[in-house]
């Protein structure tokens, strides 16, 4: 018989088990946000919820968390079956769009638009006490940025204020270049990282830019 907790036992030197009850909210279960739930579960986080109301369409089978049999299905629907299969750990799943309300623990931003990044920032900002970050992960078919900040920190905010352009200035990329699995899987394993070295007080890059193309990985600089 498996004892509580015995599967975390190669981990244990480096992820805490105190961290794992932490509320981590995801935003979002396309593409880096089904990925970064099975990368969160698998490392033992026990307190995630998945938000999103959008269904699952065939276009979804290249690079998000879902088998062919789940079209059609709501997609926090589908992932809490996922992970609970995966894992043993049942997510809350949330059928419906971000209502709002501030979040604690961590929230992922895992969108694909910048009106809800905007609003979850003007939410958050200067009130989110209780928030410990918010980690804004974006990625393009061999392209990947993430960017977080702490959302009581005023030189963080204007930090990531900066990235916040409308969606009719982000990069238009053809209909069959647009997402790829290992783009997904590798900004998800990017971010489970994150949010480890964040709850353990580890030092943890703000803002990331990787070339997944060219293999190279930078640090974007402000101004």
């Amino acid at each position: 018989m498996i004892s509580k907790n015995q599967h975390l036992t190669r981990q244990l030197d480096l992820i805490p088990l105190a961290i794992l009850d932490t509320p981590i909210n995801l935003i979002g279960a396309g593409a880096i946000g089904s990925f970064t739930a099975l990368a969160l579960a698998k490392m033992g986080f026990t307190n995630i919820t998945a938000i999103d109301f959008d269904t699952i369409d065939v276009e979804n089978m290249n690079c998000q968390f879902y088998r062919f049999k789940d079209i059609g299905k709501p997609k926090v629907q589908a992932l809490q079956e996922l992970i609970e299969d995966f894992t043993g750990i049942e997510i809350n799943a949330v059928n419906d769009m971000w209502n709002g309300a501030i979040l604690e623990g961590i929230t992922i931003c895992a969108v694909d638009n910048m009106k809800v990044r905007k609003e979850i920032f003007e939410t958050h900002g200067r009130k989110a006490f209780n928030t410990k970050a918010i980690i804004d992960p974006r990625m393009g078919a061999e392209t990947a940025l993430m960017f977080s900040y702490s959302p009581i920190s005023p030189s963080e905010l204007e930090d990531y204020k900066t990235t916040l352009y409308s969606d009719e200035n982000a990069i238009q990329e053809r209909c069959t270049a647009k997402s790829t699995m290992y783009t997904a899987c590798m900004l998800s394993g990017l971010v489970a990282k994150t949010v480890k070295n964040i709850l353990c007080d580890e030092e943890s890059s703000k803002n990331l830019m990787w070339d997944i193309n060219k293999d190279d990985m930078c640090t974007l600089k402000r101004g």
